[in-house]
Formats: C-alpha cells, structure tokens, sequence
C-alpha cells in the first residue's frame, strides 16, 4: 500500500473560500481545516496534503474554521471508536480458537508482585495461566488473587509456601508437586534452592488477578 507523506506545501496563499476551504494546488481536491495552533490554521485534502495559512481575521470566518476542526475530532472519534471495538472483537474471537502458545508469546504485561517475575500465557474471561520464576534464596512479598481460585505446579527448584493466619501455615514444594490455593488466601511464594524455581499457576475466577498486601492474614 502507498504511503502518503505529509507534506507542508507553504504559508503564503490566498484567502479561505467562503465556506473556510481552499483548494488542494497539488490535486485540486478540496482542503479542509483540520488544526489550528498559534494563529496558523493547517488544512488536509483526502490525499493527505497540507497547506497552512493564517486563521482568518473576520469573527464569520473563524467560526467557520473552528467549526470544520471539531467536525474532524467528532470524525477522529468515531473512527477511533470503531477501531477499538474491531480489537477488542479480534482479539474475543482469538480468546474462543485453539492455539498454541510458545515461551516467545507469553508476556509480563500482568499484575506483578516483589520478589517474582510473572508471564502471561492465557487470559480469557475466568482463566489465567501464566510461568512464574523465583531467583534462589528469595521470597515475594505477601498478596492474594481476590476471588480467584489457583494451582501451582512446580517445574523446576525448590518453592516454599506461606499463607494461614500469621503466615504459619508452609508448605514445601519440590518438581512435580501442585499447590492448590482457595480464592482471597493471603500468601507468599519463595525458593528454598540455589537454582532459580519456575512454576506453572493456572487461576480460575474473576476480578483483580492480583492484591498486594502488607503482611500475612491476622
């Protein structure tokens, strides 16, 4: 597809017609005002042509100018509207299609917490599933997933789990193993090994997928 560069072709034109358009000296297409900054109006044809002149003087003409640029914001809205609504169906429809997700595709565009590095792999309504890594001999601060239910298995080192009033309860998980948490558990993960753990949680819920607290559950 051609690209149009936008192209300033010079201050020194004629008056506005009438109506507070001019014509495109490039193509002949009608330019219509689309900005005005400081005192100097830029108009555009349909082939992405600018032209710049002076806002007029007379009141008539100024409204008329001003009124073609908010006509274009309205245009610029609207347009914008449609876009977001035909991602937001794409990626829907996405959601609802198999697929295979590589480590290359997952992201850490997700509620994050101290102490842990959480990539996403699959987020639909009610799932999450996501890889998080501990490096050895850390822990995260404490949180919870509100009202989403969690399992964790673990892939690789060695992970320590505190939750329970006072963070009494631990559990100890090597590869292999699953931790099942209940929605709105306060807890902390760590990595008891000298290597770096890395574990698969899949959440099944909805609301915040993460709430970072300040301490265990009273």
């Amino acid at each position: 597809m051609e690209c149009i560069v936008l192209e300033e072709i010079g201050l020194d034109l004629s008056d506005l017609l009438p109506d507070g358009t001019r014509e495109c000296e490039r193509c002949g297409l009608p330019m219509m005002p689309v900005a005005e900054n400081d005192g100097v109006v830029t108009l555009e044809c349909a082939n992405r042509h600018r032209h710049t002149v002076p806002l007029p003087s007379d009141l008539a003409a100024r409204e008329r100018v001003r009124t073609w640029i908010m006509r274009r914001g309205a245009q610029l809205h609207v347009q914008h509207e449609r876009w977001e609504a035909e991602e937001e169906y794409r990626t829907a429809m996405e959601k609802t299609q198999p697929r295979l997700i590589r480590p290359s595709d997952r992201h850490q565009q997700t509620g994050q917490t101290a102490g842990m590095i959480r990539e996403e792999a699959v987020h639909t309504e009610r799932l999450w599933v996501g890889v998080v890594r501990t490096e050895a001999g850390r822990s995260s601060s404490w949180h919870h997933h509100g009202g989403h239910e969690s399992v964790i298995y673990v892939i690789t080192g060695q992970v320590h789990l505190e939750c329970g009033p006072g963070g009494t309860t631990k559990f100890h998980a090597r590869p292999g193993d699953c931790i099942y948490l209940p929605p709105g558990e306060i807890h902390r993960e760590g990595n008891d090994g000298t290597d770096e753990s890395e574990i698969v949680v899949v959440r099944s819920g909805s609301g915040e997928l993460v709430v970072n607290v300040a301490g265990p559950a009273a």
